[in-house]
């Protein structure tokens, strides 16, 4: 996935900010696309170079307002329907549980313990987001349904701690 998929994914409830795009991606996105606040505003003027998205408003303080174009849309579904996804992952918390049990016991239910303290603080906001967007959005926006497959992701990874920390203090 490429940042500037994630960017017209995000944009398509509505005209939004770089401000608010580097928000939703901070608190909502983290666990699925990853992007520093200042990558934000270069991708959104790439887009708009691109014709992918356009602003539609400049408010105080110079805050712009973007919103995807149909030449955007056409480029999000191109690249859902057209491209084979990169299924090669690097993913430290899973190479971390896979190598769990090489700790001794102490060791690995404090690392356990870190994990489950982490997705927790992730999944708990995550939650009462999706709470709001479906008091607000189509149950097929595309945007809770994505988010809707990370909250299934994080609990399930939270149940496997629970079964390992089960195993580990099995012996």
């Amino acid at each position: 996935m490429s940042l500037r998929h994630a960017v017209l994914a995000t944009l398509l409830p509505g005209p939004q900010s770089g401000y608010d795009l580097a928000k939703k991606f901070d608190e909502v996105m983290r666990g699925v696309w990853y992007a520093r606040r200042n990558q934000m505003y270069g991708e959104l003027a790439k887009l708009t170079e691109a014709g992918f998205a356009e602003e539609v408003a400049e408010g105080p303080r110079g805050r712009r307002t973007y919103q995807v174009t149909p030449a955007g849309r056409a480029e999000l579904r191109r690249w859902l329907v057209e491209e084979k996804p990169d299924r090669t992952v690097r993913d430290e918390s899973m190479l971390r549980a896979l190598l769990v049990s090489t700790l001794d016991r102490d060791d690995a239910l404090a690392v356990l313990e870190r994990e489950e303290r982490a997705l927790n603080a992730e999944l708990k906001p995550l939650r009462a987001y999706l709470e709001e967007l479906s008091r607000a959005e189509s149950p097929t926006d595309p945007q809770a349904m994505g988010l809707d497959l990370r909250a299934r992701m994080l609990q399930a990874m939270l149940d496997w701690i629970a079964e390992a920390r089960r195993r580990v203090d099995a012996g």
